[in-house]
């Protein structure tokens, strides 16, 4: 391989890129993956007249078409990258806050 890899697609690239090349190039790499953690999520359709919850972590999206509207929740993404490559938060937070 010659110069950055174009994708990482198992941890061992997210290692391999961390030991052999600057933080400067690898870093947004890992800053990806916790960016990318958490996600909208679909908890159910509100019934007439409900009103459902409106915060930081919930908000309400009205299909124009049906007029259906529907609760979200903004929480963590089972199938995110951060879990697929064996990641916790806390391991790339560190892995960030590290001099190297």
């Amino acid at each position: 391989m010659v110069g950055y890899p174009k994708s990482l697609n198992t941890r061992q690239d997210y290692e391999f890129v961390r030991k052999n090349f600057p933080k400067e190039e690898w870093r947004k790499d890992f800053q990806n993956l916790l960016d990318t953690r958490m996600d909208w999520f679909n908890i159910g359709t509100l019934k007439s007249g409900e009103s459902g919850v409106v915060d930081d972590t919930h908000r309400i999206v009205a299909d124009e078409q049906t007029g259906e509207k529907y609760q979200y929740e903004y929480k963590e993404n089972p199938n995110c990258r951060l879990k697929a490559m064996g990641y916790t938060v806390d391991e790339v937070k560190k892995i960030l806050e590290s001099e190297t």
